[in-house]
């Protein structure tokens, strides 16, 4: 297995990451973080993890196809399922940020409605659980995006070349995994930089991120459908 391609597309994840993935998914990303108390990076480490995992995969089999079009025309009908789901969530995160939401979060506790209800919203509502962020990655990573799909092509061409097809679809998941890896740290810079902010400032940004949340998720919901 060649290391060139390999070392190559963790310089491109990594600049990629400073440059596209900063102005396309740091909004999602700073958004998702609004909120969030949690000290250190394990949390943002588990989302990033998530996202590699999902980029793992597509390029494994990406290298067992050996077609781009093959790989985009079987993910198609998943990726617009997600990106509806993926939309419904961010409307619902944004709305409990702001406790817009018409739903009381702290009802009668002898209600089990009421309870089940209030153990839903958690999930959307920050400071979220450390075990749903590596989710939430594995399902962000399979949102449509340039970046990605000129990343998958690259993986694909290398794995084109393998002696065989599972050294195909390892040649494409370690491509994948360390463009993935090369992301990360502009993303977990956009995550931490959120919540260093002021509290005052940090309230009209709860304001002005929760208006992006929306309308990110009805953006997502209206491509998806």
């Amino acid at each position: 297995m060649k290391s060139a391609p390999l070392f190559a597309m963790l310089l491109s994840g990594l600049a990629g990451g400073f440059g596209h993935c900063i102005s396309m998914c740091g909004p999602l990303v700073g958004s998702l973080s609004v909120g969030e108390t949690r000290k250190g990076v394990l949390h943002h480490l588990l989302y990033n993890l998530g996202r590699v995992t999902t980029y793992t995969i597509l390029g494994g089999v990406a290298g067992i196809s050996g077609s781009f079009l093959l790989l985009a025309a079987s993910i198609e009908s998943l990726q617009r399922i997600i990106m509806i789901l993926a939309g419904l969530s961010i409307i619902i995160m944004g709305l409990s940020t702001t406790e817009w939401l018409p739903i009381p979060l702290r009802g009668n506790r002898c209600s089990p409605g009421a309870s089940a209800i209030q153990k839903v919203m958690a999930f959307f509502k920050a400071p979220r659980s450390i075990g749903t962020w590596y989710p939430m990655g594995i399902v962000i990573g399979f949102l449509p995006c340039g970046l990605t799909y000129t990343a998958l092509l690259a993986a694909i061409r290398a794995s084109m070349e393998a002696e065989n097809t599972f050294a195909g679809m390892m040649q494409g998941a370690l491509m994948m995994m360390l463009f993935g890896i090369g992301t990360a740290p502009a993303l977990i810079l956009v995550g931490k930089v959120v919540n260093t902010i002021s509290n005052r400032t940090r309230k009209r940004f709860y304001l002005v991120a929760s208006i992006i949340m929306i309308a990110t998720g009805v953006w997502f919901v209206v491509e998806g459908w």
